[in-house]
């Protein structure tokens, strides 16, 4: 029967995935995979100021085949799509378990029918590194596995490629060792990964402060609430309209940090946005309640950690974006609410 829900799982996401490609791409003439920092940032070879290793991979893949390869390219495209399919169906197996039968569907259904998970599934971006940082993560906790060398030399490509990582591994690794000194165990490894996280910090520390004190000029608890919302329902364009609104700018200006409008000349489009983006946010905050009820009563505390993630972006600026990494979790969260196990004992 696993079979059949990962069946269902492959089989859907793909369609709606791309069915959401077709629609925004055919039918609204967006460019879909409109991507301003790949060349701003990583297009020019050895002067990147992070994520080092995603500009080297096209800079190296480029210099070798002579071509133009880019994250438009039709092969990164179909990889972007077979890693993001391949983090669904670890995400169901890891999770199916403590969810009843209906549970699981439900799981499958959101995990499928998730929009902003659909536009960016397609996507080689930045983030999907993120989302494989993420699972990573998950995947040792929730195997209860011991940080090894394999995890080590992971996170390091890992946070190479998204260096919003670093604060998660970080968190990770001073957990690992306050648990093996309590226990008298070995710290080499998980110290090992704390220096090499340390010098990483160290070379992108500027850049990191300069994001921080994004929006610095507005009141703290004001900022982390909006940025709250926005990080749990809302896209790219409806944060940079706010901000150009409210935060300073002009709102009728149209440019990337602050359209005009939130997606096309259709105005019936820009309220359906927002009628998902409220129907997200319940879902999202619903989902983190359940992932925080889940790890409290089944000792998966180290679970919560990978949601240091979006602490930066709580801070300064933040949009759904940054919470695309976690979604999955908490799409479980939300199924294990309302149809977990009937089981008594699952670990």
């Amino acid at each position: 029967m696993i079979n059949n829900y990962i069946r269902y799982l492959v089989v859907f996401k793909i369609l709606i995935a791309s069915l959401i490609l077709y629609f925004f791409s055919i039918f609204l003439g967006w460019d879909m995979f409109k991507y301003p920092d790949f060349y701003y940032a990583y297009s020019n070879c050895s002067e990147y100021s992070s994520n080092i290793l995603y500009g080297e991979l096209f800079c190296s893949i480029n210099s070798i085949t002579g071509k133009n390869f880019t994250h438009k390219s039709i092969v990164f495209i179909l990889i972007a799509g077979i890693l993001n399919m391949l983090l669904l169906i670890g995400y169901f197996k890891i999770f199916q378990k403590y969810l009843s039968q209906y549970g699981k569907y439900l799981f499958i259904i959101l995990l499928v029918l998730h929009p902003y998970m659909g536009v960016y599934f397609f996507r080689f971006y930045t983030d999907l590194f993120a989302s494989i940082g993420v699972f990573l993560i998950t995947y040792y906790v929730m195997n209860n596995k011991r940080m090894d060398t394999f995890f080590i030399i992971s996170s390091l490509i890992l946070i190479n490629f998204r260096v919003a990582l670093i604060p998660v591994f970080f968190i990770y690794s001073i957990i690992e060792i306050y648990k093996r000194f309590n226990k008298n165990e070995s710290i080499f490894i998980p110290i090992i990964l704390f220096i090499f996280l340390i010098i990483s910090l160290m070379q992108v520390i500027g850049f990191s402060i300069g994001f921080a004190q994004i929006n610095s000029d507005v009141f703290i608890l004001e900022k982390i609430s909006y940025n709250f919302i926005f990080t749990f329902g809302f896209r790219e364009a409806f944060v940079g309209a706010f901000r150009a609104a409210f935060w300073g700018g002009d709102p009728g200006v149209i440019s990337v940090d602050s359209p005009a409008i939130f997606i096309a000349q259709f105005k019936i489009l820009d309220y359906f946005s927002i009628s998902v983006s409220i129907l997200l946010l319940f879902v999202h905050i619903i989902g983190l309640y359940g992932v925080i009820k889940f790890s409290m009563k089944k000792n998966f505390y180290n679970l919560l950690i990978l949601f240091t993630y979006i602490f930066v972006p709580l801070v300064s600026i933040a949009h759904m974006r940054y919470l695309l990494p976690l979604i999955p979790i908490l799409l479980f969260g939300f199924s294990y609410i309302f149809l977990k196990s009937d089981k008594i004992d699952l670990k």
